[in-house]
């Protein structure tokens, strides 16, 4: 490993040169921001510069191109091609990199597409070599990206407009497979989320950067979100949450919003998936890893179950961004430690649903609440171990069977019993199963697919 990186590289050949020529087949708008601002300054400057990319295997990303069509519009020394199947069935996989000096060249070659993981992650081999304008391998190269530029075709909003078409319909695409019956039905907002999505856009019609929203739990917050998220026509979005469990849903809650016009990636300790349109990823897992990330990277940024946000880990993360727009989501703002929440979205609450609402709208499954004495605990007792050891005794584990059979609807019962500890949630669940009950215990020490294996357990009949 050379002490240089190659985007340390290319930022320097950037700052100095009079013309820069780039065939790369793959570029990412998650990758293209970390030399964005040397690509414009270089335009600034007055270097020309021209760029081949491709619709090879579906990876290069709309905002990307986007943003070329804008830079082609704002410098008249900047062109960009784009190759889709110009060379029938040969794909275009080329990463190379041409600069022109006062009197010299300087080519360099190798495996680095414009992605994030390329430019900072991945295992890459690169060479880099400086001759003057009359040494064959420059002629060569110089001949072969005027070949490449002559074969592939202007960068316009037609070729674009086309390519989403071919994304929209894409079986298979680099970042994921899309199945097409999984997108066939819109998803519409319900009358809820109509009336809070009509307040958020009226807040931001205000010039408010940041609001907050309370719902009850299970009342469509992620879809909320989703789809204010497709309101604001969100590029780049970070969704962030305390638990490795949720990603999942709050993933699918997103595809299932925006289809296949944006691409999404976990980012945890399992999978690092970050060139992607939108992130889903926890707290703990980003605030290790924020200086991978521009502060102003991303437009649209949620905190899911933000009553976390006044934790350390979640206040690195606060502090650190800069989107056009941050929404925080949660149930419950009111904390008992009096840390406040409010105070970090500027006291914005466009929209409430507590959850005697969301039951009278149909939105939260109903419930009846049971209030059952408790004789056989001694509460006086202060001893922890003896205090604690009356839950285990094997009457009253019988007494809570009894309970529960007295009071349990018709039908197979499912249910989650909360426990004062780890302990007691192990000895509990020891004592129900020698009563017959099938159960499991879930603490904070088990592992994300423990947890989502119980999470499947409990609702699979």
């Amino acid at each position: 490993m050379t002490e240089e990186t190659f985007i340390d590289h290319l930022r320097q050949s950037l700052n100095k040169c009079t013309s820069f020529s780039f065939s790369v087949s793959f570029i990412k708008y998650a990758g293209f921001i970390l030399i964005q601002k040397e690509i414009e300054n270089a335009l600034i400057r007055g270097a020309k510069g021209r760029i081949i990319t491709s619709t090879y295997q579906n990876f290069t990303d709309i905002p990307t191109l986007e943003y070329f069509l804008k830079l082609q519009e704002k410098y008249s020394d900047f062109e960009c091609h784009l190759e889709s199947s110009s060379f029938g069935d040969a794909g275009f996989h080329s990463k190379g990199y041409l600069f022109e000096y006062d009197g010299t060249y300087e080519f360099m070659v190798g495996s680095t597409n414009i992605t994030r993981f390329a430019l900072l992650k991945n295992v890459e081999w690169n060479i880099a070599l400086s001759r003057n304008k009359e040494a064959k391998i420059i002629k060569d190269a110089i001949n072969e990206f005027g070949y490449l530029w002559n074969q592939t075709n202007p960068l316009s909003q037609a070729s674009i407009n086309s390519y989403k078409m071919e994304l929209e319909y894409a079986i298979e695409k680099w970042d994921m497979d899309y199945d097409s019956t999984y997108f066939s039905k819109m998803i519409h907002p319900n009358q809820m989320q109509m009336k809070a999505l009509k307040e958020l856009r009226r807040y931001r019609d205000m010039g408010y950067n940041r609001a907050l929203i309370v719902a009850a739990t299970g009342s469509g917050k992620t879809y909320l979100a989703a789809f204010d998220a497709r309101n604001f026509d969100a590029k780049r979005l970070l969704f962030i949450v305390h638990r490795d469990t949720i990603l999942l849903e709050a993933k699918k809650a997103f595809q299932n919003v925006f289809m296949s016009k944006r691409t999404y990636g976990i980012y945890t300790g399992n999978e690092q998936n970050i060139d992607v349109d939108f992130i889903f990823t926890t707290n703990t897992m980003l605030s290790t890893h924020l200086d991978i990330f521009d502060k102003k990277e991303f437009d649209y940024i949620i905190f899911d179950e933000c009553h976390h946000i006044t934790a350390s880990t979640y206040q690195k993360i606060y502090q650190y961004f800069e989107p056009e727009f941050l929404l925080g989501l949660t149930a419950t703002p009111e904390r008992m430690d009096n840390e406040d929440v409010f105070s970090m979205f500027d006291r914005n609450v466009p929209f409430e649903l507590r959850l005697r609402d969301a039951i009278k709208n149909d939105l939260v499954v109903p419930f009846r609440y049971f209030g059952i004495r408790d004789t056989m605990v001694d509460y006086s007792d202060k001893e922890k171990s003896k205090f604690l050891s009356q839950y285990f005794e094997d009457e009253h584990c019988e007494f809570i069977s009894e309970q529960i059979q007295k009071h349990k609807p018709a039908g197979k019962l499912k249910a989650i019993a909360f426990c004062r500890n780890v302990e007691h949630a192990r000895m509990m669940n020891n004592k129900m199963t020698d009563l017959g009950y099938t159960t499991a215990v879930l603490t904070g020490i088990n592992s994300t697919g423990e947890r989502i294996k119980a999470f499947n357990d409990l609702q699979d009949d």
